[in-house]
């Protein structure tokens, strides 16, 4: 049996994908519905991790990607209403990308390819084995203090402490120091596993920013945040209304990170 995890926006829309999963391949069974990023990482924080995961980009709280940054996870096929998550979706454990409404047929698609990297790469047939949580805080005392980037032929360290936000447009990551910019073939994605989180906070899908940068914070439309900069932006940094409280918070010197892991085991110690 494989045990399958749903993570969705719409509890009707997930149960209609239950059952097309069922169907369309017996072998597959759902094992939990899930509905925001952060109850998911709460259950995959104390829960054996399952075979796959069918994840909504668009949750009540946030991006689909949030949830597998620091949670073990498995392999996961990605549904959205909107085309433009494709690359980040591959970046975050994703195999594949079905655009609402789910087809049928690109379904049983999705399971197929599944079953092959299943039987290609896994141990005794599993792509990935159900494994137990660690329980314990993360670490953050491995972090980068310098990042390398191209400068005309050359590649250069730019030191942490220097660098005022790291932003991403047309596929393209560029690092912005002391006035001056550089290029980078790494993702904000993983550009952020490196970084300190005490120092550096990613604000959207384009900008990572460094704590020293900013200079004041004003309401945004819709409960949003529009963050002030020391340092010339090429578009307006703006926080979500879902990551709000979080952002203030590191602001304030919270680890967020640490902070949200001492939640997720609290809650589910008072769940068991």
């Amino acid at each position: 049996m494989i045990d399958t995890l749903i993570i969705a926006n719409d509890a009707r829309e997930a149960e209609v994908l239950k059952q097309m999963i069922e169907n369309a391949n017996s072998s597959f069974k759902v094992a939990e519905i899930l509905s925001s990023v952060r109850e998911a990482k709460i259950w995959l924080t104390s829960n054996n991790v399952v075979h796959l995961i069918f994840c909504d980009i668009e949750l009540r709280d946030g991006l689909g990607f949030e949830i597998f940054q620091g949670v073990p996870a498995a392999p996961v096929i990605y549904f959205t209403t909107y085309d433009g998550y494709a690359l980040e979706a591959f970046e975050n454990s994703g195999i594949d990308y079905l655009i609402k409404p789910i087809d049928e047929r690109k379904l049983e698609n999705s399971l197929r390819k599944f079953l092959q990297l299943k039987n290609l790469f896994g141990e005794e047939g599993s792509l990935i084995q159900p494994r137990p949580v660690k329980v314990g805080f993360p670490k953050f005392n491995s972090y980068k203090t310098s990042l390398l980037v191209y400068f005309q032929d050359k590649i250069i360290p730019v030191n942490m402490d220097q660098m005022d936000f790291i932003y991403y447009n047309n596929y393209i990551v560029t690092v912005h120091a002391q006035g001056a910019h550089y290029e980078t073939r790494d993702t904000l994605n993983n550009i952020i596993t490196t970084l300190n989180p005490r120092d550096f906070f990613r604000a959207n899908r384009q900008f990572i920013i460094h704590r020293k940068a900013v200079t004041n914070i004003q309401q945004y439309f819709g409960r949003k945040l529009l963050v002030g900069m020391s340092a010339p932006t090429p578009e307006p940094v703006i926080i979500s209304k879902a990551n709000a409280s979080d952002f203030l918070k590191w602001m304030e010197g919270l680890n967020i990170e640490e902070a949200r892991f001492a939640i997720s085991l609290d809650d589910a110690r008072f769940s068991a």
